[in-house]
């Protein structure tokens, strides 16, 4: 096996002619082996690794970046600890606590979990340090861990690669509103583990100004909070960069509206008070952390089916991150002061953005766990589809600020989204073209659109661009990075899982396209690689690799990013992740025209035949001449929909989703 090349030696950095450690001398160094010496904040460090001998990258693996949280910690923000003494940077440290996802059970992990993970290409020396990208991993904010990430094929690029832990369910987010139990903890592990790197890295070879950070899901979520927020770490803000993977600013999700309810669920099933915070924080400090993880597990398992199927794939059950609120210079400063949306609108952005999503984000819940509820649901509940999922989609879409859509002078109505969706169920056939359809109106509802519009917002203050991860290959799926959540586990039952029409990567799939797969211990999973997935894998990761190399805080959202130009309301480009990467133009044109109810997208002559045609309506379009004002707007409505005259543009490429028709459904 490959981890038995590793070897374990002896690395100075060039720098200091005699490393000491604890006042005395430290070793002479071998040539290329995997210590590293470092002396910051007063302390001296011998931070000791591994060494891949075939592929020549190094790893550092468990390094402590704050104190454990327990006893009087446990709820509050993270005590930073500094690299002191001799450390042993071989081993992983254990997960957070959470419920084992693999479905034991069973509670796994410790409270002492905020560690991190530095897989490096080169020892520092005199030629400039490796741009770096620190990653978040998903989960929901109650699973998962760093163990699974390999930093292998960035190291080839010439790219850090630096996972870190955060603590996760009501031990990392529980709040009540309030001052005494303000929350966020979990996201100020991860501005402790940044200001880690920005104090270390170098000493790792790492250029501190060039520093992405990045996350998948809820992970990726959390990343553009951190991309937006004033409290980011200072020496990193003038060249900084958002990285988010299947989860936006503007995604459900990314903030939860009402944190108190679940803190209240959580006394009851603990047996606290509720009020006042002091005296609930009081007590949970004084129980184990497995009993406070059940609580989490027991609030959303009473959850009902349909609302169950929703919240979870939108990112809403659970904890999460919350708005804190402006500074009233009183206490500690706030980390989320308001609303991502807002601190978009004000240009509050760090640097550039690189999002994306899959082509079938929802598809392994929609066609695994949840398919016989649905299946049911739409053979035995009239208006299913309009009034339930469609109608809780509308919902969950508009109670996000900065996805609602915009409204012209004068507009009555928008399109019947709930009439159009409910035409479209009545016409399948099959029930699994009804699931088929679930999958796409819940992908495009909850990911395609609130990625889209993140860009198109965040591009008003700093460069964004956009893909979509379209490549369907053989290497792991979503499940082994992020197990434990519907969005990429089949059904508990294999038998209940149904086979999916239509193929599409689902969330989570691309990981394995950026990161070597490792099993629980920290060892590479050896899996073979056909010659199409190493290709594909070698252009992902070269695509977020220029990404961190070409980080600057002067650019213009007029220049290139690593070759291709940034998203812009005229071009309306993207990326297209196949077996090659393409530029396109117009993503689910039509689909997001319908979410964001944008008329001038439905009234374009390559969406409104197929409306006109499926809710039989008469002509969108009215043929009566009328004068076009300045900026192109039509004031009149027809069957109660606004016009707006399309700008020329180059035809959409109807295959970026389907080729059927423009709404890619059958």
């Amino acid at each position: 096996m490959a981890w038995l090349l590793y070897v374990v030696a002896v690395c100075a950095l060039v720098a200091p002619a005699q490393a000491v450690v604890g006042g005395d001398p430290a070793a002479p160094p071998e040539p290329d082996a995997a210590v590293v010496f470092t002396q910051k904040h007063g302390y001296s460090a011998r931070c000791e690794g591994l060494r891949d001998e075939t592929r020549g990258y190094y790893t550092f693996a468990g390094i402590r970046y704050a104190e454990p949280p327990i006893g009087n910690r446990r709820f509050q923000r993270p005590v930073r600890r500094y690299l002191a003494g001799e450390i042993n940077a071989t081993r992983l440290c254990p997960p957070c606590p959470q419920v084992d996802p693999r479905g034991s059970g069973r509670i796994i992990g410790h409270e002492d979990c905020l560690c991190l993970n530095v897989f490096a290409p080169k020892m520092p020396g005199e030629e400039r340090g490796s741009p770096v990208i620190f990653f978040i991993h998903g989960g929901n904010y109650r699973t998962g861990s760093i163990a699974a990430y390999g930093g292998q094929h960035f190291a080839q690029q010439d790219t850090i690669l630096v996972t870190a832990q955060y603590r996760l369910g009501s031990l990392g987010f529980l709040s009540t509103g309030d001052r005494d139990a303000s929350g966020n903890a979990g996201i100020f592990d991860l501005r402790a583990a940044m200001t880690w790197i920005n104090n270390y890295i170098e000493f790792f070879g790492g250029d501190k100004s060039r520093i992405v950070v990045m996350g998948q899901g809820s992970g990726g979520r959390t990343a553009s909070l951190l991309g937006l927020s004033g409290e980011t770490p200072r020496e990193s803000r003038s060249a900084t960069g958002v990285a988010a993977l299947s989860g936006a600013p503007l995604s459900p999700g990314a903030v939860k509206s009402d944190p108190k309810k679940h803190a209240e669920e959580i006394a009851e099933r603990t047996g606290c008070p509720k009020q006042p915070a002091e005296r609930l924080l009081l007590c949970l400090r004084k129980l184990p952390a497995e009993k406070i993880i059940e609580a989490d597990k027991d609030v959303l398992m009473e959850m009902v089916d349909t609302e169950a199927f929703l919240e979870e794939i939108a990112g809403n059950a659970g904890v999460g991150v919350r708005v804190e609120g402006e500074d009233d210079k009183r206490g500690l400063p706030p980390l989320v002061a308001e609303d991502p949306s807002d601190s978009i609108k004000k240009k509050h952005q760090l640097g550039p953005m690189l999002t994306g999503v899959t082509s079938a984000e929802t598809s392994r819940a929609v066609f695994g766990k949840y398919a016989k509820f649905l299946s049911n649901q739409l053979s035995q509940v009239q208006d299913f589809i309009k009034k339930d999922l469609i109608g809780g989609l509308k919902k969950t879409v508009q109670g996000v600020e900065g996805l609602n859509p915009l409204k012209l002078p004068g507009v009555q109505r928008a399109v019947p989204l709930l009439d159009y969706y409910q035409a479209v169920f009545d016409n399948s056939m099959k029930a699994i073209d009804g699931l088929a359809q679930i999958a796409e109106a819940t992908g495009d509802a909850l990911f395609n659109f609130p990625a889209y519009q993140s860009v198109r917002e965040w591009s008003a203050g700093a460069p964004a661009l956009m893909y979509s991860f379209e490549h369907v290959g053989n290497l792991s799926k979503g499940s082994h990075f992020i197990p434990g959540i519907a969005l990429t586990q089949g059904a508990d039952n294999p038998s209940e899982n149904v086979q999916q029409k239509g193929k599409g990567p689902a969330h989570g799939d691309e990981l394995a396209y950026l990161f070597e797969p490792l099993d629980d211990e920290g060892k590479p999973l050896n899996q073979s690689v056909s010659t199409t997935d190493a290709e594909v894998r070698q252009s992902f990761v070269s695509l977020f690799a220029k990404f961190a190399r070409n980080l600057s805080s002067n650019k213009t959202r007029d220049e290139k990013l690593f070759g291709f130009i940034p998203y812009s309301t005229d071009g309306e480009q993207y990326l297209k992740i196949g077996k090659t990467i393409t530029l396109d133009k117009n993503f689910r044109f039509c689909q997001i025209g319908l979410w964001g109810e944008m008329s001038d997208r439905l009234t374009d002559t390559f969406c409104k035949n197929h409306l006109e045609q499926i809710l039989n309506l008469p002509k969108l379009i009215s043929p009566v001449a009328i004068q076009v004002d300045k900026v192109g707007k039509i004031p009149l409505h027809n069957q109660g929909i606004p016009l707006l005259m399309p700008k020329p543009t180059t035809k959409p490429n109807w295959n970026a989703f389907n080729n059927i028709n423009p709404f890619g459904i059958a």
